[in-house]
């Protein structure tokens, strides 16, 4: 099943620890939903640690369309990268909802990480769990078929508790068209897939919203299980 969630509040504990050591030279800001953090290509940057709402990294092909790769939320630090190689950023970041976050300059952290070399070291510990995750992305866009790959979403914005039961109501954390492009596959096919379930009777459509009522827990998990649907 897909790893932890989609939102990836994944590396929590070492995105703490690394917010801990940094915590003296980080500063508020707010981004209204809509606005960039920054652009592909960009050299100059910040190290961002979200408070609240959520971010999406994204790239456009050179096609037009848009794949998103991640979206962050609440307690994700990220945006540090290009400081510790040099590179300019390789995706767009943008607020997805009214977002509140802390954040530190280049010049800020490179001055950190000198006199606290281990904040460096937190910080890449950070970034090869994010790479492992990466990894994990890609199996599951390859190896699973489409139905699987939807059912397992859905999974992914339940908790342990909320498996134990029937009746429990999610809501996408995005617009589908948004969310169809973190699965890898196209919107008309999420949309096909979440049809496929409500037919078998297994999720309810909760009509004019973005919301699902899972109705049939354990055939959902089965479901994600499959390979080839």
């Amino acid at each position: 099943m897909m790893s932890p969630d989609l939102l990836h509040y994944a590396s929590y504990d070492i995105a703490q620890e690394a917010k801990k050591l940094l915590e003296p030279y980080l500063k508020p800001r707010r981004f209204r939903a809509g606005s960039l953090l920054w652009r592909e290509g960009d050299t100059d940057g910040m190290l961002v640690s979200i408070v609240s709402g959520k971010v999406k990294i994204y790239r456009i092909l050179p096609d037009g369309k848009e794949i998103t790769i991640y979206v962050f939320g609440n307690g994700v630090v990220f945006g540090f990268m290009p400081f510790l190689d040099g590179a300019p950023y390789p995706a767009n970041a943008q607020a997805i909802v009214d977002t509140d976050v802390l954040v530190m300059s280049r010049a800020s952290l490179l001055q950190v990480i000198r006199k606290t070399p281990e904040v460096a070291l937190v910080l890449i510990q950070h970034l090869s769990r994010r790479l492992r995750e990466a990894f994990d992305q890609i199996e599951r866009r390859s190896s699973r078929g489409t139905l699987a790959k939807v059912a397992s979403a859905l999974l992914s914005l339940l908790t342990e508790e909320d498996r134990q039961y029937a009746g429990h109501i999610i809501t996408l954390p995005l617009p589908s068209r948004d969310f169809a492009s973190l699965l890898g596959i196209t919107p008309e096919t999420f949309s096909r897939g979440i049809t496929r379930l409500v037919e078998e009777e297994i999720v309810e459509r909760m009509p004019g919203t973005n919301k699902f009522m899972i109705r049939d827990i354990k055939m959902l998990e089965n479901v994600a299980r499959l390979v080839a649907l």
